[in-house]
């Protein structure tokens, strides 16, 4: 949030991708000049700040986009060249879009993807995480480690990179393995194995 904030000023056309509910904008949008929440799912129809559309064929002009967010978006990404090209056309010169994702070389990311059949892992998300079925989507992780957020892609390039830890707190004992994991990592030359990457690329 405190990354998101920094890059929001009254100046600042902010469109978030894979927005759900529309959360974040609701929350942060009235720090910018417009806000609009983006996702595949069916929104609020109320709701004048989101539009329902494919992140491959964004209802926005050329240029037009100052900020672009993706937050646990892009392990979804099958091909990333549709997607990137796509953001690309929309981000300004001098653009940001900022990265939230999952980081495939944590232990507890990469352990549950090579053990876990995908009903057990589906039963996971929805019963210990409570994550709805409708915010479930296949992941392929070909964009969820620093070397593939360092290459060059469709004109982004990587400014800042840094790994944070996902504290959930739906259940007690799910935020004690994670916060203990948290502190482990704390040691030197294990922060790049937390659970997250936060990620910020800017448009040439």
């Amino acid at each position: 949030t405190e990354t998101l904030k920094s890059l929001i000023s009254r100046k600042t056309v902010w469109v978030d991708c894979g927005a759900g509910k529309n959360g974040t904008v609701k929350a942060l949008g009235n720090l910018a000049k417009k806000a609009t929440g983006v996702d595949v799912i069916e929104g609020d129809k109320y709701d004048e700040n989101y539009v329902q559309a494919d992140i491959r064929n964004l209802p926005f002009e050329d240029n037009s986009v100052d900020l672009l967010t993706l937050r646990f978006v892009v392990e979804h990404f099958e091909k990333t060249d549709a997607y990137f090209k796509e953001i690309n056309r929309v981000l300004k010169s001098g653009g940001k879009s900022v990265v939230l994702t999952t980081n495939v070389i944590s232990p507890l990311i990469f352990l549950p993807k090579l053990l876990m059949p995908y009903p057990l892992r589906h039963w996971v998300l929805t019963r210990l995480f409570k994550v709805e079925d409708e915010d479930i989507f296949p992941t392929y992780h070909a964009f969820n480690t620093e070397r593939a957020l360092s290459e060059p892609i469709l004109g982004l390039r990587l400014v800042d990179i840094s790994y944070i830890s996902d504290l959930n707190y739906t259940r007690k004992w799910v935020f004690l393995v994670l916060l203990s994991f948290h502190l482990i990592t704390r040691l030197p030359g294990l922060s790049r194995f937390r659970t997250n990457i936060l990620a910020v690329l800017e448009k040439q």
